[in-house]
């Protein structure tokens, strides 16, 4: 269906030159080749439009005189086809709120009730693959259109006068067509050509009223895609050709297809040419005849035969002239449908579970909700309504309405105690109260079950239990990697009691939870769900040999809640019994649940996978959808293969690639999944430095622990098995890693310890191969000597190769210095572009050996025309990181000093020394010469302002250079710009769009935020200096430079005065703060207005504490709700300024709630709650701290877990703190999501 939406969505708005039509109608006679009588093509638009209806008498009298009419492909065989496609699975009217919530404990086991939103969606809207099938209305536009497109128009006209109807292409082939149409193309150019398509509209209907099928074609080329042009168009011209000439050899034929797709030379016109028919236009007018034959047949109803369908469960049958197709598969809305397409009628039927009695809802009341609901949500105007009954004595509405267009639509909705089942027709006129419309409704006959239990087991096994006769099962059939995949229940009418059985999957392949935490987790959430919250009693045991939680509880009513919650592996089975009366886990229900072993309900057999080349014996699903994903995936690697032979002849696939992919069992939701690395033909890996790596990151990384542990490397196959585990938990993951050529696979599998991996995931693990084919080059074998050859090799594609490895796919070890040193020495190397010599300089000094001192020292006087290629050496050697490196930096920069006119060039050199500048003592006073060139300047003082601050240096080591420092200081106080960037890691550009004040607001908050969190997350370590460095502003590095004067020197004193006059808190907090580790007390008032600001409060103090200043704070202000409140000020602040609420004014008041403790898997301390000030009709929403223990009075290290949490009103504050409490001790807890959408906590991310 998707080549609909896709064919007149891409034309753009042109002019173009009149020239003599070569297409100038839309329909056309085809004879010559032996033809007895002419047969016919037409050129149709897929809208209802009336543009789409200007049909002549010619259109019809060719109609009529065929034999055979063909479409694209045939209306009457959609719905069935588009099973086989998988789109009916992929339509969903209806949204759970369950579906999307993060929480995997909260959403999964529930009891869903209907709220009045989905009754109203219910009863008021069609799904809109209705319209796409019968009638494409625009809703702007429905005085101006059509009953139906003039496809669908064409299919009825023909079915009516009693034609065969065909499909012209096959309906698979023409959906994967679709499907590749819509891959870009491989070198798209942005030429606006899409931009204007709404605006071109009068332009193509004007083409398409006149029968201008030149302009048409013109406008197709032009604006479409190359992927649209071949794969929409060309390709399924040929099909149309093919087709209608082999009709034609016996039978007359009228063939409507897409306008688009008649004129051009690879058009349906010409290949009918060029198959030897004569095919010439027909032009022809609209007249009044023609319109009453249109009417004629559009008024005439076909008479169908209706057949008798059963509801899934057998709960009621139904006759239809149609299969049931289901479009919705929810927990608690199943919507079924089917189209008549001939007679443009539909009938729907919608199951709503609403478990009456659970919730204490009697059909009678069910029904009086949805009866205040008529009125306003049946679409037009009632007609009439009525109640009803069914043949078992079901109560019911029966309604007709009519809606604007005219079109009567018939429901009848009954209730039980259980479910609301809604039966529609609707069509065009009085379709819905035809004898068509007595027969459908008539037909609804409901099943009678008894009350007797029955041994119950899915065809797939999994379970068995003994269940009441009346039960109702649905299975997901499609994959599911978690969720509920199981779902059986039943009600015992006479004894008021419900029975049920959920299964659930949590397919996971890096993470492992605690069986204990899991169990309370649904233990909390079971009684909510389920709407039973009084007398909860709970217990976690092993029964059955697994892990069991135990739970009981009551609901208002006075109904009794039991389930027993088991988890093996991957499953999770939740068994439940519900009743009027107490009862117990000692009954026939409970001891009649069994966890079995799963029955493979599909055959089973080796597959073989072309894209990530293994075999393996998998569970095979043979139905219609697989199919079609087979096909669609083969067609897909067929046009991807295609495209990179396209390029330069040559398949370019040396470099670095990944996927991954999964396979399960249909029939136990079980996964596997499966990734593969394609290491670049150039990389190398020692498989001792491998296999530590690679565990290593999975103990850092996913906090497992690797056991059982083998490897080895055995006819050019490595492999590497282990069990990945965690604490507390019986549970683990099987992973097992395969390395051949240059592909490294691993391929994983979460199982139960205890009873083992089983069934299908075992006999996928155990007969996992790869295939003898070798892709890539051996990773194990190091090849950097041939990929430094290969730089100066003669075929230019061996040489694109070999550059763009070294410039981004492979990394330097150790291993190749020597390799390097002989290359560099050599006189290869002037046969590398300037890019790879640049890496490979660059990355030298990360090798770490001396020995490309030398070659450096020669090179660097080598390229006296290329300060790129002398700074790119220089670099190098900063990475090197020894003495000797160093001072040969210093001594080739000085003897010829690279002149680039860009200060971040230079700076990006100089910041490779910030970790090592102890190693640059030698530097100074020397290198002070170079600040007489701009690029130089702010590097070289940037590094002196480091080495001052950190005692590395002394003011004697430049005293020398004083007036020359404090000139330069001055010089750049008068240039000093507060809007121009200061450092570079600051945030410059992000607030330009407001007005100063603003501004200065939003980046002096946004510097306190940013400072007092990498203080926390860095305190004391060499990144947090080295990022300091980086960020410090030139006027700082000044002050860090000459505050040894300030004391002694007037014109230093001076500096500083006018540095005083400065308001920007970048710049005068880090002075300050290092004027008073000199006991200099520069500023009082700004001392005390940072400690009194709430703003700059908490990251003053934290400055200060790193440098050991804590007693210079002002002590009125110390205090941890003081410093939480500031922390917590400035977050609010700075969220009012990016959203709507930057308008209002800004509260400044924060109300303290309460302090509680508060601890997680990794954090343990206590939660700050405050709420502020609120306006009269705004929610109330909390702000929230976390502060981890500590054994200092006060603790710097605070982090805002929301400024905004929305509290639940209908709850008292103390439950609202508990909530707030439970979900930080479940936060860092990948299952257990984020509840509420306003928290944050760094453990999800």
């Amino acid at each position: 269906m998707k080549r609909y939406l896709i064919l007149f969505l891409v034309l753009p708005t042109l002019i173009f030159s009149q020239h003599s039509k070569k297409y100038p109608s839309l329909l056309w006679k085809i004879s010559g080749k032996g033809l007895k009588t002419p047969s016919y093509l037409y050129g149709t638009m897929h809208v209802s439009n009336r543009v789409a209806y200007h049909l002549s008498e010619q259109f019809f009298d060719a109609l009529k005189s065929v034999d055979v009419v063909g479409l694209e492909t045939n209306p009457g065989e959609w719905l069935q086809n588009m099973e086989k496609t998988g789109e009916l699975s992929q339509i969903n009217q209806f949204s759970n709120p369950y579906l999307y919530n993060q929480n995997f404990y909260k959403s999964t086991f529930s009891i869903a009730s209907s709220d009045k939103r989905l009754l109203q969606g219910i009863l008021s809207y069609d799904p809109d693959i209705i319209n796409g099938l019968l009638y494409r209305h625009n809703r702007s536009k429905e005085n101006f259109e059509e009953n139906t497109y003039i496809d669908l128009f064409i299919f009825q006209s023909a079915s009516k006068l009693n034609k065969q109807v065909i499909s012209l292409e096959d309906f698979v082939e023409s959906e994967i067509k679709a499907r590749l149409s819509a891959l870009p193309d491989e070198e798209s150019e942005e030429d606006g050509n899409y931009k204007d398509f709404y605006s071109a509209g009068q332009k193509i209907e004007d083409a398409y009223r006149d029968g201008d099928l030149d302009m048409l074609d013109s406008l197709s080329k032009l604006s479409s895609t190359k992927n649209t042009q071949k794969y929409l168009i060309n390709d399924r011209n040929v099909f149309f050709a093919n087709t209608i000439d082999s009709v034609l050899k016996t039978k007359s034929l009228f063939s409507g297809v897409g306008a688009a797709h008649l004129p051009g030379e690879e058009g349906v016109i010409e290949l009918l040419r060029k198959k030897g028919y004569t095919v010439e236009p027909l032009v022809s007018k609209n007249s009044k005849k023609s319109d009453q034959v249109r009417d004629q047949l559009d008024a005439k109803v076909k008479p169908v035969d209706f057949s008798k369908q059963f509801a899934p469960d057998s709960a009621f049958s139904v006759s239809l002239p149609g299969k049931l197709s289901q479009i919705v598969n929810l927990e608690n809305v199943k919507y079924y449908i089917n189209a008549d397409m001939v007679n443009g009628s539909f009938y729907t039927i919608v199951r709503l579970k609403y478990f009456g009695p659970l919730f204490n809802i009697s059909p009678a009341q069910m029904m009086q909700r949805v009866d205040s609901l008529l009125f306003e949500y049946i679409p037009g105007k009632t007609i009439s309504k009525k109640e009803i009954t069914s043949n078992n004595g079901l109560k019911g509405f029966e309604i007709i309405n009519r809606t604007r267009r005219g079109d009567e639509q018939h429901y009848q909705i009954y209730f039980s105690e259980l479910e609301m089942i809604l039966f529609k027709l609707g069509g065009k006129q009085q379709y819905a109260t035809s004898s068509e419309a007595k027969q459908f409704f008539g037909s609804i006959q409901f099943q009678n079950k008894n009350d007797n239990s029955i041994d119950f087991a899915p065809k797939t096994k999994g379970f068995s239990i003994k269940v009441p006769a009346s039960y109702s099962y649905v299975k997901n059939d499609g994959s599911s990697v978690k969720g509920i995949v199981e779902d059986l229940y039943a009600y015992q009418k006479t004894a008021k009691q419900f029975y049920g059985v959920k299964h659930a999957v949590y397919n996971d392949f890096e993470y492992l939870e605690e069986d204990t935490f899991e169990l309370n987790q649904f233990a909390k959430h079971l009684p909510e769900n389920f709407n039973f919250k009084e007398n909860i009693k709970k217990e976690i045991t092993q029964d059955l040999g697994f892990p069991c939680l135990k739970i009981s509880s009551k609901n208002k009513t006075g109904f009794n809640f039991y389930g027993k919650l088991y988890i093996k592996g991957v499953h999770y089975y939740l068994v439940y019994f519900i009743s009027e009366k107490e009862s117990n886990f000692n009954n026939d229900y409970f001891a009649s649940f069994k966890i079995t072993d799963f029955n493979l309900a599909n055959p089973v057999k080796e597959i073989s996978d072309p894209d990530f080349y293994f075999k393996a014996v998998d569970e095979v699903t043979d139905n219609s959808l697989s199919r079609f994903n087979d096909s669609y995936a083969r067609a897909y690697e067929r046009a991807k293969s295609g495209k990179e032979r396209e390029k330069d002849g040559k398949t370019f696939d040396f470099n670095y690639r990944s996927a991954s992919k999964s396979y399960f069992s249909p029939s136990s939701n079980e996964y596997i999944n499966i990734t593969y690395e394609k290491f670049n033909d150039y990389d190398y890996k020692a498989q001792k430095d491998f296999e530590d790596y690679y565990l290593k990151t999975i103990r850092e990384l996913n906090s497992l622990v690797p056991t059982h542990i083998k490897s080895e490397n055995k006819n050019g196959l490595y492999s590497l098995t282990t069990i990945l585990k965690d604490t507390a938990t019986r549970r683990a993951i099987d992973l097992r890693v395969f390395i051949k050529g240059g592909m490294r696979y691993e391929i994983s599998a979460p199982f139960d310890t205890v009873i083992g991996l089983k069934n299908w995931t075992k006999g996928f693990m155990e007969s996992f191969t790869l295939k003898d084919t070798v892709i890539g080059k051996n990773v194990f074998e190091n090849k950097f000597a041939k990929l430094l050859d290969d730089l100066c090799s003669n075929d230019t594609t061996v040489r694109k190769q070999a550059n763009q490895s070294l410039q981004g796919g492979v990394s330097m070890q150790k291993i190749y210095v020597n390799d390097v040193v002989g290359f560099i020495n050599s006189k290869k190397i002037d046969q590398v572009n300037e890019d790879s010599k640049a890496q490979l300089f660059v990355n030298s000094g990360t090798l770490e050996s001396e020995k490309i001192i030398q070659p450096f020292k020669n090179l660097y006087k080598q390229y006296t025309d290329s300060f790129y290629l002398q700074l790119c050496l220089l670099k190098g050697l900063a990475f090197l990181k020894t003495q000797n490196s160093y001072n040969a930096f210093y001594s080739l920069l000085m003897t010829e000093t690279p002149l680039v006119g860009n200060d971040k060039t230079v700076s990006d050199v100089f910041s490779a020394l910030n970790d090592s500048l102890e190693l640059c003592k030698g530097f100074f006073p020397g290198i002070l010469a170079l600040t007489r060139y701009e690029e130089y300047r702010g590097s070289v003082y940037a590094m002196l302002a480091s080495m001052v601050n950190k005692k590395i240096i002394g003011p004697a080591a430049y005293l020398a250079q004083k007036d020359n420092i404090i000139a330069d200081a001055n010089l750049a106080l008068k240039r000093y710009n507060p809007a121009k960037p200061n450092g570079v890691g600051d945030n410059s550009g992000e607030y330009d769009y407001m007005d100063k004040a603003a501004k200065e607001m939003a980046e002096n908050i946004q510097s306190s935020i940013d400072g007092l969190s990498n203080n926390n997350l860095y305190k004391g370590s060499d990144y947090l200096k080295k990022m300091e460095a980086l960020n410090r502003p030139e006027l700082v590095n000044y002050a860090f430079i000459i505050s040894a004067w300030y004391k002694t020197d007037e014109k230093a004193k001076n500096y500083f005065a006018r540095l005083g006059k400065v308001k920007a808190q970048n710049v005068m907090m880090p002075v300050l703060i290092n004027l008073l580790k000199q006991n200099v007390v520069f500023n009082d008032t700004l001392i005390n207005y940072y400690c009194k600001n709430k703003i700059t409060r908490a990251y003053f103090f934290s400055e200060l504490e790193k440098e050991k200043l804590g007693d210079k704070f002002n002590k009125k202000y110390i205090s941890q709700e003081s410093l939480v409140e500031s922390v917590i000020f400035a977050q609010k602040q700075l969220a009012g300024i990016y959203s709507y609420e930057k308008e209002k004014k800004q509260k400044d008041s924060l109300i303290f709630v309460k302090q509680v403790p508060a601890s997680n898997r990794y954090q343990k301390g206590k939660l700050y709650i405050y709420k502020p000030l609120r306006g009269r009709n705004e929610d109330e929403s909390w702000a929230i701290a976390f502060v981890p223990d500590s054994k200092r009075t006060v603790n710097s290290d605070i982090e805002v877990v929301s400024v905004n949490y929305l509290i639940d009103s209908k709850k008292s504050e103390g439950e609202n703190i508990n909530e707030i409490v439970n979900d930080f001790y479940i936060s860092f807890r990948k299952r257990a999501g984020v509840i509420n959408s306003n928290l944050y906590f760094p453990g999800y991310n």
